[in-house]
């Protein structure tokens, strides 16, 4: 395990005072950056915080005592270092790993660094209380809108933060004062500022928005019940977050125990970009600003084709990049989130936040904050209508890779591998998700992580032992998918149901990796029948891609559902990687829940090709 050693200290001194290279942590907003390397400690601790301003207090994990953590800035081609240390309490029994840690870099696909994707017992033992753990990884052939997140139980509710990769320092936005609350109307708007650029486009601010849940109960709890016996359903999250605040119940809130719904103060006729990060553990979102249209310009890290919406659909896990235009009257605008695919939930939910025109206003104040930081307790009259339906697929069929579509899309696949989900109440009566007939689970001994033993040389290769890989690829004996390098591999990540019963969305999402979707479809995926579909016209390389609940009605078991408890085939989507990357890649729902009970698989890639510790390590 690579922990930080009396040897990187003195290193790290070594450089500070011999080369002068400044180990840099939290870079004030007005720093040039001009070093390749970008360093950051993560303090993982216990806390109180109640950031819906309710009667729900209880102790969570947070990184550097704040939510959503610090934002990770870099510039495409730097090497990024952050020391995670796990200050948490020691448990009392040595098998209780409940404060165990360890954090993913969502989106960073790793290239030569499969070490620091931060997967426990793939890539690296959890983070006990007591230890730390350099993650270092060079950002290779990548910019755009990224996060971070906890990758053990549930912790991602509260350990999560954003990451930014700029294409160059000259992309980055200029900073500049926003007209301060009490500016007079007459007084003329400040210049605008020098433009920051993504590929060809032009803006001149930019504002990072991360929607999250946040549950009323005790983390450890909740973990506890999802994992145990008495699970029946996920729960509804209390309240939905944006950047870590809404109000739980409007009419209750005080400013002397909260901090409001969060502003966005903007300059008006000004371009603004707004980096969306889904870092919700559960539920899919639409998101919508009053009277504001939204141009989609990035997805998953990834420019686009401009393509205008009113609202977005964001699955757990995805990010998009819109562009804004304030060219409405000064005034207050909600930005809101409503829940998607959640039948028969209710849609509307507390997530609400405000886009504050920069003028003279009226608020109330909360004394212990500077005069920068009105508390903020009611909404703004303005709300975005959310009219339209909602439909399996959204917008993805119109939404084109901005230097169009990579080749690799067009050529045959090597293999596929289809991954067929449905949950089965076990044997001691927990619940578990089956991928293939077998669920995914994190183990709790002290075996080595996968990527150890293959470094260390203490692996079988795959297909060592014979009649143990099934025709799916999957390797009994290694619990993995192996694939070989280069190879194209297709995955049909396929939805079922118990006919007359719900059939739910799933986000899947690809470490190591983006991916295409290729093509969709309902029902069952039938290798010789689907095999040639292809009806995404233009696939945008991402690294989410939602299965959307889609059933065959003309089915025969659909129309006769009596008696029947099979899962029936209710939806699919063919996603493609090309296997460029080696190393051991976890593949799995970004539903937390469906992923902590088994909706995962990992891919073993080109082990041999991964390098081996030398006699000194």
């Amino acid at each position: 395990m690579c922990h930080l050693s009396l040897i990187y200290l003195i290193c790290i001194l070594f450089l500070q005072l011999v080369v002068g290279q400044k180990y840099h942590i939290y870079p004030p907003v007005n720093e040039t950056f001009t070093e390749s390397i970008r360093s950051y400690e993560f303090n993982i601790t216990q806390d109180f915080i109640n950031p819906d301003c309710s009667e729900f207090i209880a102790p969570v994990f947070l990184i550097n005592k704040q939510m959503p953590g610090p934002t990770i800035e870099a510039n495409q081609g730097d090497l990024v270092r952050i020391l995670v240390r796990n200050q948490l309490k020691k448990m009392p029994l040595p098998d209780d790993h409940r404060h165990d840690v360890s954090i993913h870099f969502h989106g960073i696909r790793q290239y030569g660094s499969v070490h620091a994707d931060g997967v426990p017992y793939l890539t690296q033992l959890p983070i006990r209380p007591g230890e730390d753990f350099l993650h270092e990884f060079r950002v290779v052939n990548q910019a755009g809108t990224f996060f971070y997140h906890a990758h053990v139980g549930f912790q991602d509710e509260t350990i999560f933060g954003p990451i930014i990769i700029y294409e160059s320092e000259e992309a980055r936005p200029e900073i500049s004062n926003i007209t301060m609350p009490n500016t007079p109307f007459n007084q003329p708007p400040l210049p605008p500022p020098r433009t920051a650029s993504a590929g060809p486009y032009q803006y001149h601010h930019e504002h990072t928005i991360l929607l999250s849940e946040w549950w009323h109960r005790p983390p450890l709890e909740f973990e506890k019940y999802l994992m145990g016996p008495s699970f029946t359903i996920i729960p509804e999250a209390e309240s939905v977050l944006i950047n870590g605040r809404t109000l739980f119940d409007p009419k209750q809130a005080a400013i002397s125990k909260c901090g409001g719904y969060h502003v966005f103060t903007v300059q008006p006729q000004r371009t603004y970009r707004l980096r969306l990060i889904g870092a919700t553990p559960f539920r899919t979102l639409n998101f919508a600003i009053a009277r504001h249209n939204l141009t989609i310009i990035e997805a998953d890290g990834e420019l686009t084709k401009p393509y205008t919406v009113n609202q977005l659909e964001i699955a757990p896990g995805q990010r998009f990049s819109v562009l804004l235009h304030t060219n409405q009257a000064l005034d207050d605008y909600s930005i809101q989130v409503i829940r998607s695919w959640s039948d028969p939930v209710p849609r509307p939910t507390n997530g609400l936040a405000i886009l504050q025109y920069a003028r003279a206003h009226n608020r109330v104040w909360n004394n212990n904050n500077s005069t920068l930081n009105p508390v903020v307790l009611t909404s703004s009259l303005n709300k975005p209508p959310f009219d339209e339906p909602e439909l399996p697929f959204w917008k993805w069929a119109s939404i084109e890779p901005l230097y169009g579509v990579d080749p690799v899309v067009y050529k045959p696949s090597t293999r596929t591998i289809k991954l067929r989900t449905y949950d089965q109440r076990q044997p001691d009566g927990t619940l578990r998700w089956l991928v293939n007939g077998v669920p995914f689970l994190e183990s709790n001994n002290n075996l080595p992580p996968i990527l150890d033993s293959i470094k260390s040389n203490r692996r079988q290769s795959p297909g060592f032992q014979s009649n143990t890989i099934t025709s799916q690829g999957y390797d009994r004996n290694l619990g993995t998918y192996p694939i070989n390098y280069y190879d194209i591999v297709d995955i049909v990540i396929q939805n079922t149901h118990i006919p007359g019963e719900p059939c739910h969305s799933h986000p899947w999402h690809t470490h190591g990796h983006s991916h295409w979707e290729i093509a969709h479809g309902k029902g069952e995926y039938i290798e010789e029948r689907d095999a040639n579909i292809r009806n995404m016209p233009h696939p945008v390389q991402k690294d989410i891609t939602m299965i959307y609940p889609v059933i065959d009605s003309d089915m025969a078991i659909e129309k006769n559902a009596t008696g029947n408890k099979e899962p029936v085939g209710c939806g699919w989507s063919k996603i493609r990687i090309i296997a460029d990357n080696p190393g051991i890649w976890a593949v799995h729902c970004h539903n937390t829940a469906h992923m902590m009970m088994g909706m995962m698989i990992a891919l073993e890639e080109a082990p041999e090709l991964i390098p081996r510790y030398n006699s000194f390590q």
